[in-house]
């Protein structure tokens, strides 16, 4: 099937995009300008900009760099975006992206000069469901740079195209992700609950819902926090151990709460105690939640998770927790190395009352 009808059929899967409006017109002039390279540019979104050569920022997403030579990187201005597509053999193996000032780039190929941004959007995402390999990634990301585009409907559609390769899908998975909440696309919670349904699709290749499931516990505004919840009890031991890593590096009262009654549970798997005790101990961590550590200490049996108290505890300093870490320090029943890391913890501390007690420590520890 040629590679035109082919994006014309993928375009028509969705219904809530007609298909003219899926690039048509410039797969159309595109095809008209022979078989060299075809450039064309639209207009970028707020917060992207670049010398028009060698490099461009979205301020939203960190900084992209093309391979372009003869850039210094440091003019960075606001201008178009610009896409080169690269032919051979009337094929696209390559598709590069700029933004900032335009300038005549003989080497670019036929210029079709300015094109729409819903246009440009839809057909580079067309693209990105029916190229192969490198190329098709990479007609993603200059979609991403388009004025006001709408894009999450046909990013869903990519995230779930089991016939796409590992990388198109799991950036693709990254966009919706950051994307899910533009105005007029599919909305935040069809967003995520189309990230549920990779994790839970036993099907699909355990990368790509990892891809998914790290999006999840990424989500800035505590959608993820829930579903985390739920994945952290999962049979399968891999989304549960991701899930409960999240959690624990999260400030969400949800998941500060599931932390501590995961933390009382005995029949909590040994593989993810540490990653709780850490959670639990983080720079979110209360009082109580000191208390909650040291009252957890004579219980577990694990050097490892000892040291994760004693670590923890070491961190939140006070009174109260200096004064516990002295009584490990000083005891006849610990370990020689668990005293030394007691010290150690103690001597990160700003507590006078510590200093004394150190000098004999030391020599004791040393012993």
């Amino acid at each position: 099937m040629r590679r035109a009808a082919r994006v014309a059929l993928w375009c028509a899967s969705l219904a809530v995009i007609p298909v003219i409006a899926c690039g048509q017109s410039i797969e159309r002039r595109a095809a008209d300008a022979g078989a060299g390279m075809v450039q064309f540019h639209f207009a970028a979104r707020s917060g992207v900009c670049g010398d028009g050569r060698g490099f461009y920022r979205a301020s939203e997403d960190g900084y992209y760099s093309t391979m372009s030579l003869g850039s210094d990187g440091e003019s960075c201005g606001a201008g178009p975006v610009r896409v080169v597509l690269v032919r051979a053999g009337g094929e696209i193996v390559r598709i590069e992206t700029y933004a900032g000032p335009l300038f005549a780039d003989p080497d670019g190929g036929k210029d079709l000069g300015p094109v729409g941004t819903r246009e440009a959007a839809s057909y580079l995402l067309g693209l990105a469901g029916t190229l192969d390999g490198r190329p098709a990634r990479e007609a993603i990301t200059p979609a991403m740079l388009a004025d006001s585009a709408v894009v999450t409907p046909q990013l869903m559609q990519l995230a779930r195209d089991q016939s796409r390769s590992r990388d198109v899908r799991s950036s693709a998975i990254g966009w919706l992700a950051r994307r899910r909440s533009e105005s007029g696309g599919v909305g935040s919670d069809a967003a995520v609950r189309a990230l549920e349904g990779i994790v839970r699709d036993q099907r699909e290749s355990e990368s790509i819902r990892r891809s998914a499931l790290s999006m999840i516990g990424n989500l800035d505004r505590g959608e993820g926090i829930p579903l985390l919840i739920g994945f952290a009890g999962e049979s399968d031991t891999w989304i549960a151990r991701t899930a409960i890593s999240s959690l624990a590096n999260s400030g969400d009262p949800r998941a500060r709460q599931f932390l501590r009654d995961a933390l009382r549970q005995k029949d909590l798997a040994a593989e993810n105690r540490t990653t709780v005790i850490r959670g639990v101990g983080n720079e979110y961590a209360t009082a109580a939640d000191m208390k909650l550590l040291r009252d957890l200490y004579p219980q577990v049996d694990s050097d490892q998770d000892r040291n994760a108290i004693i670590s923890a505890v070491g961190s939140a300093g006070g009174s109260v927790n200096t004064d516990w870490l002295l009584d490990i320090a000083r005891s006849s029943t610990e370990s020689v190395a668990r005293r030394r890391q007691a010290v150690s913890a103690l001597s990160r501390s700003g507590d006078p009352r510590v200093t004394e007690a150190l000098k004999s420590l030391v020599n004791r520890t040393s012993q």
